[in-house]
């Protein structure tokens, strides 16, 4: 029988008579496999000596925090994963929701906190074996909208879900490397350290610089890499996607957000047979995938589901399958399907993702939307997100965001937030007076408000808690 957790997946590829090589790295700093092994062999032997329960984890080195929540699951404890830039309050507060009795990284107050030395001071321990049933992790949604549910993981579908990569036909093989520059303490850390790491690959942690990313991807040799929109829009405007690092890259991986058009069109052109888009969520990582081809074939779509993945599209708030090609709302299943939240019922067979979208004769998915993003404007239904891709169609616009906010007489109103593309000019009567050539007037944003950059989460995704606060503040047109 082969593994059925993150540990014994790590001592798996650390057996004796395997080869040892490079698992993370970080600036001038490595772990092999088999010095990971040893460290998460540590780690458990200092996190059962320090009780039982969930350890949070908020660590800002991402060799500690690895080390750290493959310590916890070592352990037969469960690892809560926290953004280490996340608020102190933050922390605190999920701290207490989870009943957490130990933190790691960050001190919390009246929770016994483990540092990372302490975690390697200890004598490794035999790993705790547990039914793949067990829960093993607890993940923050991103929050955007929110206070963060806790997203609760059993080990064998956190198992299954470092599986992705590879089920899904990305080409990353032993020996590469795979750069990481979203945050570690979500989603990534299911498919795309652990992923990294079952495919014998090398996991390179270094943040988003987009003033030398280009320069970064060629000293590092980057092979592959995965980037939210956001970030490639961000690195195309400011100088381009054709130095020899982006031509160096064998294989892009998009997601976390709506893939804009004009993005779009730029990565098929710039990585032709490279570019992958992916679609996933912490409750169920990655159901569906799409190839260049795919992508270039039949734009918009994110792809058919992988194996032991399955995607239905139904009546939004219902259960009656919708026809072929008309939208629904998106339900996911699978073998990396998360248990349920913490302090709600369990999920059950099917989460639903509050996503819109339709499937066409030949199973691929297309999202057209969040069912949250869909709002009645003078009793008529209109998407925020419909408005953004549209604005972002404009010569002059390099980046737009749309929201919908409280109106006294409308009941509710649109807000539109732009970024102008370097030496482009533009007023929001101009922009409102296009997209009036387009659409109809009750889809017309009422205000268009000019930012010098549209603030992102944690994630890396546009953050509409930010900008509804604007809103609110009325911040001032350009």
């Amino acid at each position: 029988m082969g593994p059925q957790d993150w540990t014994q997946l790590v001592q798996h590829l650390a057996a004796p008579g395997q080869a040892d090589w490079v698992a993370l790295e970080c600036e001038d700093r490595q772990l092999t496999i088999k010095q990971l092994e040893d460290a998460m062999l540590r780690a458990a032997g200092a996190l059962s000596a320090a009780g039982t329960g969930v350890v949070a984890i908020s660590e800002a080195d991402p060799l500690a925090h690895t080390v750290a929540v493959l310590g916890t699951v070592a352990a037969g404890r469960i690892a809560m994963l926290v953004d280490p830039k996340a608020p102190d309050a933050l922390l605190a507060e999920v701290v207490e929701r989870a009943g957490a009795t130990t933190v790691v990284g960050r001190p919390v107050r009246g929770v016994a906190t483990l540092s990372y030395a302490d975690l390697l001071a200890a004598d490794p321990a035999v790993p705790v074996e547990l039914p793949d049933t067990a829960i093993g992790s607890i993940f923050l949604t991103s929050g955007s909208t929110g206070v963060p549910k806790l997203v609760l993981r059993s080990r064998g579908a956190d198992y299954h879900a470092s599986m992705c990569l590879r089920l899904s036909r990305f080409p990353i093989e032993p020996g590469d490397r795979h750069w990481l520059c979203v945050p570690y303490a979500g989603a990534p850390f299911l498919t795309l350290v652990m992923g990294a790491i079952f495919a014998r690959a090398t996991v390179v942690f270094a943040p988003f610089v987009r003033e030398s990313i280009d320069a970064f991807l060629a000293e590092k040799r980057i092979s592959s890499a995965y980037l939210v929109p956001t970030m490639i829009r961000l690195a195309r405007e400011h100088a381009g996607l054709d130095g020899p690092g982006w031509k160096g890259l064998r294989a892009l991986m998009t997601g976390g957000e709506k893939l804009d058009l004009p993005t779009a069109e730029v990565l098929l052109e710039k990585f032709e047979g490279r570019v992958y888009g992916a679609y996933g969520m912490t409750e169920c990582p990655r159901p569906t995938q799409a190839s260049f081809e795919e992508i270039q074939s039949r734009p918009g779509t994110v792809g058919r589901t992988i194996p032991l993945r399955q995607v239905r599209i139904v009546e939004p708030g219902g259960e009656a399958a919708m026809p072929v090609g008309e939208e629904g709302e998106i339900l996911v299943t699978g073998t990396d399907l998360f248990t349920g939240y913490h302090g709600e019922e369990p999920v059950g067979d099917w989460y639903r993702t509050g996503d819109l979208g339709r499937v066409d004769e030949d199973g691929f998915i297309y999202i057209t939307g969040r069912a949250s993003s869909v709002v009645k404007v003078g009793g008529n239904r209109v998407s925020t997100e419909e408005v953004g891709a549209l604005l972002r169609r404009h010569d002059a616009v390099g980046q737009a965001q749309v929201i919908a906010v409280d109106d006294p007489t409308w009941t509710t109103r649109l807000e539109a937030f732009v970024i102008l593309r370097e030496g482009a000019a533009a007023t929001g009567d101009e922009l409102r007076g296009w997209l009036g050539e387009q659409m109809p007037s009750y889809k017309i944003p009422r205000v268009v408000r000019f930012l010098d950059e549209l603030p992102v989460d944690s994630s890396g995704k546009v953050s509409l808690t930010t900008l509804n606060a604007l809103a609110a503040e009325g911040a001032p047109d350009a």
